[in-house]
């Protein structure tokens, strides 16, 4: 076996097998990285946002969603009892 074969040997195996399984593994960890920046996001909005105004924030990501999903006035209810909007049918 030559120098030359031993060399194409290694680089195959470097790019066919460590390559990927790097890639692999990298994205892993980038998507445990972004769940945990996702759940430390969460938890400081829950900090940082008032009581009271939960709800309306609530109600209206409610209400754009149903807009955006096409619906014209949703029927809406709020868990805490505070408001509700009812459609008019």
């Amino acid at each position: 076996m030559s120098l030359k074969d031993s060399l194409r040997r290694g680089v195959s195996r470097v790019s066919n097998e460590l390559v990927p399984a790097a890639v692999r593994a990298a994205g892993e960890k980038v998507e445990e990285f972004r769940q945990r920046l996702d759940h430390l996001n969460r938890t400081l909005a829950e900090r940082a946002l008032p009581g009271d105004r939960k709800a309306r924030v609530s109600e209206l990501s409610l209400r754009r969603k149903a807009r955006d999903a096409g619906q014209k006035d949703p029927a809406l209810k709020v868990v805490d009892g505070k408001s509700s909007h009812k459609r008019a049918r």
